[in-house]
């Protein structure tokens, strides 16, 4: 394999290719310099050889985390980086976003700006994991009565000044924000995250249809964590998920789990949205004395739910099991659906040309088996050489 830890052109394959856009192919890949050179039939010769029975398809990229392992963005900061970077990877992830949850304000921004850090150095050296592609600021800006375990006392008034802060916290690397667009302050504050081109995502809000089409016509994009932490979906007094529902220039995050939502709900929305469901996992490592994994989800000590223990390869699986669509068309929602959430679909989520080779590799029962970031293998000896 020591000829995938370089930048030199090199094909793998054949093995069936989920191209990311829903279609699949049986054929080879082309890399050359960390990018997918082409996309070939598959008859002909392939430097690297694949175990029979493997799924070749786009890396996938979890866009709302908040750590992985035993370390938390919030409170391990940097150190939780190349941490997520290693843990993703085996997960068939190539790109995650570093989610700062509500917590005391310097504390937010100084967070931001270690994670930051530790991203650029990781970038600086060749690929090792998965990229930290940005930071997901998740709050403080909440109504306060669907706040779930944010705590109140760190909610704090949406103002244009507050969201220059977080934006120069991050250095141009602040990627998405969650606010509930009804509280007050909100259109100032959106309006400076969108003049920087960062994904303003409803969330933690109590706000109804109307004001979820004005969130919309303001420029919100997404829906953060469908169902959960929002009023439901009721069939008089809608609440805002119908407003991301029925229009079209929105994305609406999912997390499959089975649990956040039911599976049932999960197909109906997919059968609702099609590809404009983004499955994100919300994960939650143990964020301190009172959290503990109950009922296949983190929650807090009085029992309300923190967060997921979803890894973003079994959100895939449970999103083919829920939906019954294939693995070409489920591995949608984890990989060019979240590119064009973030705004990165020219780059990522995709295999085509030009596109880079951020790939994941899947066996015939749809485990992950191997990792490629850029070109180099970063997780999985899978790739024999085709001389031996």
């Amino acid at each position: 394999m020591g000829a995938l830890t370089t930048t030199d052109h090199f094909t793998l394959g054949p093995a069936a290719i989920a191209l990311g856009d829903g279609a699949s192919t049986y054929g080879r890949i082309s890399v050359r310099r960390g990018r997918i050179a082409d996309v070939l039939p598959g008859d002909g010769p392939a430097d690297f050889h694949l175990p029979p029975g493997t799924n070749i398809a786009p890396g996938l990229i979890d866009v709302h985390t908040n750590g992985a392992g035993e370390f938390l963005f919030n409170r391990d900061q940097g150190y939780a980086v190349p941490v997520a970077a290693t843990e993703y990877a085996r997960q068939g992830a190539t790109g995650f976003v570093a989610g700062i949850m509500t917590a005391p304000w310097e504390s937010m921004l100084h967070a931001a700006g270690e994670v930051v850090e530790a991203a650029h150095q990781l970038e600086e050296d060749a690929p090792r994991g998965a990229r930290c592609l940005g930071i997901h600021f998740e709050g403080p800006f909440l109504n306060p009565k669907f706040r779930r375990v944010h705590q109140q006392q760190w909610v704090i008034p949406a103002s244009a000044d507050h969201a220059k802060a977080l934006v120069e916290a991050c250095k141009g690397a602040c990627l998405m924000v969650t606010l509930a667009p009804e509280v007050e302050g909100a259109t100032d504050a959106a309006r400076v995250f969108l003049e920087h081109g960062i994904v303003c995502s409803a969330g933690h809000t109590g706000a109804r249809y109307r004001e979820g089409m004005l969130a919309i016509g303001m420029g919100f994009r997404s829906l953060t964590h469908a169902f959960n932490a929002m009023p439901p979906l009721d069939h008089r007094d809608p609440s805002i998920l119908a407003a991301f529902i029925q229009d079209r220039r929105t994305m609406v995050q999912l997390i499959c789990d089975g649990h956040h939502v039911a599976p049932v709900m999960v197909d109906i929305l997919h059968r609702t949205l099609g590809d404009r469901i983004v499955i994100a996992t919300d994960n939650m490592p143990p964020a301190g004395p009172g959290y503990h994994i109950e009922g296949g989800v983190m929650r807090a000590e009085d029992g309300t739910i923190a967060g997921s223990a979803l890894h973003i390869d079994e959100g895939v699986r449970n999103y083919m099991a829920y939906t019954e669509l294939p693995f070409a068309r489920a591995v949608v929602a984890a990989t060019h659906a979240p590119a064009k959430l973030l705004g990165l679909e020219r780059e990522m989520g995709r295999i085509a040309p030009d596109m880079r080779a951020d790939l994941s590799f899947w066996d015939a029962e749809h485990n992950v088996i191997g990792t490629m970031v850029a070109g180099h293998m970063v997780f999985g000896d899978i790739c024999t050489p085709a001389a031996a």
